[in-house]
């Protein structure tokens, strides 16, 4: 009989977004077994097993206290070897109920710390919950070194206790959808020539993203250099489309493109992605561009470090310092040479260190040694 392993997340995307390939892998030796707020009735894969539980609710007492009732009920009746857990609310309650069941081997993923940039009572309370993961799990991943480095300066888990697969990333990149190619049909839809250089964002619109940095940045950047452009894509999620349509340059300098099922087109097409964030777990964004041959300009904070190997794979500026952002832009524009030497050594790196099997096959491995 083959040991059973339950995934747990709070939203189904997160298994589409991070988990395929790694369940892929899996189902080959395990019964596994998917626990999400699937009320869509969402199928990530056909022969794996999908128990809906609604995790993905705001914080509530009475509904939290059924839902740890339920998944304790569960993890017993399944009688699952091992529960791992990704996302915070997803990993609370995975944690408790896998303590309070008996799990042997009980597992989280650290992807990021969302009290990192918080101050006062919220900041206290949400790394208490951190905390009690650390403590209640038996065995913990980050998907970063830096992160790991970070959390264990945040005395949050025992530094024992966890450890980073290969060389960091929750999934590695899918080389079969995240390469290069050819783009320039996508340039001229988009209004772009020949002599445009292309800054590209992509992701979720939030102040952690540094949204604001990027724009005052750019504006300094197209001042020097009149034919750079800024491409911004991604969904909306705090309301910031309006500052960005209130920019002198918005429609002329300045696009918005919404949300896309296909990133890796823009990652293609554009010179050079900015990640300018305040917080992130590993960077995936990062290394999916440099396998589509485009280099990032991200800020140097845990997580981006990984994801960029200074001055050989991407370049780093000073998180919120948006002269030093605008600085290695230009640097970018002026140095085209460079740039093609960047993209090539980041094709490489990704080839050998963040191939989506690689690190599937880097979790099959780790389960291999906790079961053993």
């Amino acid at each position: 009989m083959k040991p059973k392993i339950a995934l747990i997340v709070s939203a189904p995307g997160t298994f589409n977004a991070f988990y395929l390939n790694h369940i892929k892998f899996l189902k080959t030796l395990y019964d596994v077994t998917l626990i999400a707020n699937f009320a869509k009735n969402e199928i990530i894969l056909p022969d794996v097993k999908h128990i809906s539980l609604d995790l993905d609710r705001k914080p509530s007492l009475i509904d939290d206290f059924k839902n740890l009732m339920k998944l304790t009920a569960i993890f017993k009746e399944e009688n699952f070897d091992i529960v791992h857990s990704t996302t915070p609310k997803a990993g609370f309650v995975t944690q408790i109920a896998g303590f309070l069941s008996g799990r042997k081997i009980r597992l989280h993923t650290f992807t990021g710390q969302i009290w990192a940039n918080k101050t006062g009572i919220k900041k206290d309370v949400l790394k208490l919950i951190d905390r009690t993961i650390a403590r209640l799990s038996t065995h913990l991943l980050a998907d970063s070194k830096s992160q790991m480095d970070f959390l264990i300066s945040e005395n949050i888990p025992v530094k024992s206790k966890i450890q980073v697969l290969g060389e960091g990333s929750i999934s590695g990149v899918n080389t079969q959808k995240f390469y290069p190619k050819n783009t320039e049909t996508l340039r001229r839809k988009l209004g772009f020539v020949e002599g445009d250089f292309v800054f590209l964002f992509i992701g979720r619109l939030n102040a952690d993203k540094g949204i604001k940095d990027l724009l005052k940045s750019f504006d300094m950047v197209h001042n020097q250099r009149p034919r750079a452009k800024l491409l911004i894509v991604g969904p909306d999620e705090e309301n910031l489309l309006p500052m960005i349509q209130e920019n002198k340059l918005f429609d002329s300098a300045i696009f918005y493109q919404g949300f896309t099922k296909s990133p890796e087109d823009y990652m293609t097409m554009a010179d050079i992605m900015c990640l300018p964030s305040y917080r992130e777990g590993f960077g995936t964004v990062i290394v999916e561009a440099s396998a589509c041959g485009t280099p990032t300009i991200g800020s140097n904070i845990y997580g981006i470090t990984d994801a960029i190997d200074d001055g050989k794979s991407g370049y780093l500026f000073q998180v919120g310092n948006s002269e030093d952002l605008a600085y290695k832009m230009i640097y970018c524009i002026d140095h085209p040479d460079e740039l093609k030497k960047i993209s090539s050594f980041g094709l490489q790196r990704i080839k050998e260190k963040f191939d989506a099997d690689l690190s599937s096959q880097y979790l099959l491995n780790y389960y291999r040694s906790i079961l053993a």
